[in-house]
This record gives C-alpha cells, sequence and structure tokens, in this order.
C-alpha cells in the first residue's frame, strides 16, 4: 500500500509536472507531445499541477505551448519567480526514486531567495541516477553524497564522498562547478568523471568536452555565489584537462594521461555494475570490492598478497568473486561470520 499512495502522491505528480515543463522548454518531439497528453487525460490533477508548474516557470513561450496543446485551462493569477529557482526548488527526479529534500524553504520572489540547496546520496552497495533542474544528470556510485545549489548565474555542486559522473546540460551562461577538497572542476557543457580515493584528493576522468581544474573550496566561492557571480571564465585560471584524459587531483593536478577508448570504458564500467581489473594485487582489488559491500576481507597468507587480478567482476557478488579466485588464481576462502571473509592459498595448512 505504500507503494501505491507514494506514487499517487502530489509530490509525484509535482515532479512529473517538472519534468513535462522542462521537456517544453527545449522543444517537444512528436511523440513525447502525445506521452504529455495522454499523462493530462489520465487524472485532471496532472493538467492542474501542470500549470501550476508553468506559472512559477515564468517563460510565456511555455505557457503558450501548453495552451496550444489543451482545450480548456484551469484560471489562476500568474505569480512571477524565476524560472531556474522554481525549477531547482521543484525539480529532483532519481532513476530509483524520489530524493530527499533538506527543509526546502518556500518559494519566494527573487530577491528573497540567495538559494535552493538539495542533497542525495547513496548507500554502501547502492547506485542511482539524479536528473538535476538544469537537465544534468549525475549518476551516484556507491556510498556518495553530494550537495546541489543553484543560482540564478552559477551551478555549484558539492562532492562530499564517493563517485560521481556528471553529465553536464550545456548553458554557456551558467558554468556548473563541482567542488571536491580543495579542488573544483568547472564545465559549461560536458561529461566527466570524480572519484575519491583518499581525503581531499580525487581521480578525475573527462569523457566529452573539456573542464578547468583551479585550487578553490567551497567557502572560498561562497561570497562571490550568495552574490549570484559565477567564478572566473573556463579559460581564465586552473589547469585545464581534456576528453580522453586522466589526471589526480589533490590541489594540484598531476601530470594528465591521455586514456584508449578501452581504458575509459573500464574507469566506468561501474555505471554497468561491473568491476573491471586488469592486473591490480590482490589487496587493491579487495579495497575496490569493499566499496561496494559490508563484508570485510582479511587475508592470512602473506603468499597471495601481491596476486595480480584480472577480469570482470559484477557489483555485490561475493560468491561469484569467490568462485573466481579459487579457479582462476587459486585462492580459496573460509568465512568465520556474516561479515569476514579469509583469504589463503589453495592446498595451505591455514
Amino acid at each position: 500500500m505504500s507503494n501505491v499512495s507514494q506514487f499517487n502522491s502530489k509530490e509525484t505528480i509535482q515532479a512529473k509536472a517538472c519534468e513535462w515543463i522542462a521537456a517544453i522548454d527545449r522543444g517537444l518531439s512528436a511523440d513525447e507531445t502525445a506521452d504529455l497528453q495522454n499523462w493530462m487525460a489520465a487524472n485532471t490533477s496532472h493538467q492542474k499541477m501542470l500549470f501550476d508548474m508553468a506559472t512559477l516557470w515564468d517563460d510565456m513561450s511555455v505557457m503558450h505551448a501548453l495552451q496550444g496543446l489543451v482545450t480548456h485551462q484551469p484560471r489562476r493569477q500568474a505569480r512571477k519567480v524565476n524560472k531556474w529557482l522554481a525549477a531547482a526548488a521543484l525539480v529532483a527526479v532519481s532513476v530509483t526514486g524520489m530524493l530527499t529534500w533538506n527543509q526546502l524553504p518556500a518559494l519566494q520572489p527573487e530577491s528573497a531567495v540567495a538559494s535552493v540547496t538539495q542533497e542525495s546520496m547513496t548507500k554502501v552497495g547502492e547506485q542511482k541516477t539524479v536528473l538535476l533542474a538544469d537537465g544534468s544528470k549525475v549518476f551516484l556510485n556507491t556510498d556518495t553524497q553530494i550537495r546541489v545549489n543553484f543560482f540564478p548565474g552559477f551551478r555549484q555542486i558539492e562532492l562530499l564522498k564517493g563517485e560521481a559522473h556528471f553529465d553536464v546540460a550545456h548553458d554557456p551562461a551558467r558554468p556548473f562547478t563541482v567542488f571536491a577538497g580543495d579542488s573544483s572542476v568547472t564545465a559549461v557543457g560536458t561529461a566527466f568523471n570524480m572519484e575519491f580515493t583518499k581525503e581531499k584528493a580525487f581521480e578525475l576522468v573527462v569523457t566529452e568536452g573539456k573542464v578547468r581544474v583551479s585550487q578553490q573550496s567551497v567557502s572560498d566561492n561562497e561570497t562571490s555565489a550568495l552574490r549570484n557571480r559565477a567564478p572566473l571564465p573556463i579559460e581564465l585560471e586552473g589547469v585545464m584537462v581534456f576528453a580522453g584524459e586522466q589526471a589526480m587531483v589533490s590541489k594540484d593536478v598531476s601530470t594528465r594521461t591521455a586514456l584508449t577508448q578501452s581504458e575509459i570504458a573500464q574507469s566506468l564500467a561501474w555505471q554497468d555494475g561491473q568491476i573491471v581489473f586488469t592486473g591490480q594485487a590482490l589487496t587493491k582489488a579487495l579495497d575496490e570490492i569493499s566499496r561496494y559491500t559490508q563484508v570485510k576481507f582479511v587475508i592470512d597468507d602473506s603468499q597471495i598478497i601481491d596476486t595480480r587480478i584480472a577480469g570482470y567482476f559484477r557489483v555485490g557478488d561475493i560468491k561469484g568473486l569467490l568462485a573466481s579466485l579459487e579457479n582462476s588464481f587459486d585462492i580459496q576462502s573460509y568465512q568465520d561470520s556474516e561479515q569476514t571473509i579469509h583469504l589463503h592459498r589453495a592446498g595451505s595448512s591455514i
């Protein structure tokens, strides 16, 4: 019953209406137009909510498009609210469910609203995609947390922990900046992956376009952001990293490394629920696998520590992993508790 209640909730209808408004703003295809008309016809509350959100969007082209799609529109008084603030406050859709909002303030005139903050996170072993109000997509890997702030002239995201892939909607007037540790990565319209490797250090892989990496924390940018001013233009400060390049960032940017398409695919395999090893030491492989599970691994036999692991493994598939270690690498295991697995050489006396 709880699932049915959630599906029919006002918040769910509101979020879907915001999705449609954003789609109308960019232009609907013939198939999308038919789908929208079917959605409006399914329930009278859908059409009403759609016009509520269109009013908040404050774009006459959207309202005109809606008027061409329906015969009767609800009558209401117009209220002008900046469409980016309205979208940021109302649109947050995840592939796996609705996002949790942190005490969103009521919508107010633009002059009274400094920012709207949205947070999203995943648990250990969980992955999900988040659709942002500007059309950007963020794919969160296991045990990841982000905080999103939208300003009229600036899109700010904090990667608080974990790993995320950002597919940025093109908008030169509103730079998209991700803060992690003591650095920031700024893009206009591109795609890139960021993974914390240790405190305040992360690995950056650019898959499309280019980004600028700067020494800048959120606190450094707080004053300018609150004044609705973006940071310096992307070409004027920091180190540029281009599509197909990888860099380690810890304040300074390490030497950029060009990746092959195969290497890029391997680094992003987690988005398909896979982990790829290409000769990493067993200890490194177990560290990566442990990101996706609460199970702890203990190596009881020092002679297997440097075993090189190669292959594809399903995220969270511990049984498959142990079978592969035994069949391909002569590493056996036993489990002494629900959360602890010991590894040793096949045939050893341990």
